[in-house]
């Protein structure tokens, strides 16, 4: 009987190389092992807005997770193929607690093909040039608005993404920690010193991705490749994990394998390698 695998990665300090891009030997060997039959696919922090870009070359042929399991994207159609959101009242409490600490991050809602990155203000250099850098991708339209909190009254929010130093956000984690309904994923970013808190519905994680697209394909396993703490969750849904030699001590632990690091392709090689064994 033939298994169907699907290969399923994480993308920052992952896939992709350290200046977030994908290297030319990973676009074309991966596109080749797609045309030869390999099931692979995407489970990122990141957004439709960001991801298009980097992807940009790969032929992809099954949906892919974003926000952390909460979007699923068809990327041969282009379009939201499923969407998990906040339960109302928990995304205005969230709203909430993020007005009451002066911050003034990204709320993501999601009407008709559209996803929104919603703010009140952007208050630092970085703030402004995050957004400018993302203006540029239609699939992700960002929109000032009055009040998070009344938005989130009215509209269906999907995510939240919060940059900011460890003291402040250790605090924040711990206030939204005492609200129901939310699945909260919290670590320092790849390539900042910055930690982020990253808010989706109850339930919605890595994991729930692994089993999302695992149905969506038809892969009777899954194999999964991450790097940071939010790609625990992936860890646990998957049938065999890979970390990448660069990886967090936690999520190095929780493998079952350990791969190259992203700045040598390590994804790329441990495919390959199956691939001259002629297993995958």
């Amino acid at each position: 009987m033939n298994i169907k695998t699907l290969y399923l990665s994480d993308l920052d300090g992952t896939l992709l190389q350290n200046d977030a891009s994908l290297s030319p030997y990973a676009v074309r060997e991966l596109n080749r092992m797609i045309e030869k039959g390999l099931c692979f696919s995407i489970s990122s922090a990141r957004s439709t807005g960001t991801v298009l870009g980097i992807l940009d070359g790969l032929r992809l042929q099954v949906p892919i997770a974003l926000f952390n399991g909460v979007i699923y994207y068809d990327y041969l159609a282009a379009r939201f193929v499923r969407i998990l959101e906040i339960a109302p009242q928990a995304a205005q409490q969230v709203a909430l607690f993020m007005e009451r600490y002066g911050l003034h991050n990204t709320m993501y809602t999601y009407r008709d093909q559209q996803l929104f990155a919603c703010y009140t203000s952007l208050d630092t250099e970085r703030e402004r040039q995050f957004a400018a850098e993302r203006s540029r991708f239609p699939q992700k339209k960002w929109r000032q608005v009055d009040s998070l909190v009344q938005t989130a009254e009215k509209e269906r929010v999907v995510f939240f993404s919060m940059p900011g130093p460890k003291d402040k956000m250790d605090c924040l984690y711990a206030e939204m920690k005492k609200i129901p309904g939310i699945t909260l994923s919290y670590y320092m970013d790849t390539y900042e010193p910055l930690w982020y808190l990253e808010i989706q519905a109850g339930g919605v994680d890595k994991r729930l991705s692994v089993e999302i697209l695992r149905e969506m394909t038809g892969a009777d396993r899954v194999v999964a490749f991450g790097d940071n703490h939010n790609d625990l969750a992936m860890a646990k849904g998957a049938d065999w994990f890979c970390a990448v030699e660069n990886a967090t001590a936690d999520v190095l632990a929780c493998a079952d394998h350990v791969v190259p690091a992203n700045t040598e392709d390590g994804v790329i090689r441990y495919l390959l390698e199956l691939e001259a064994k002629g297993s995958w």
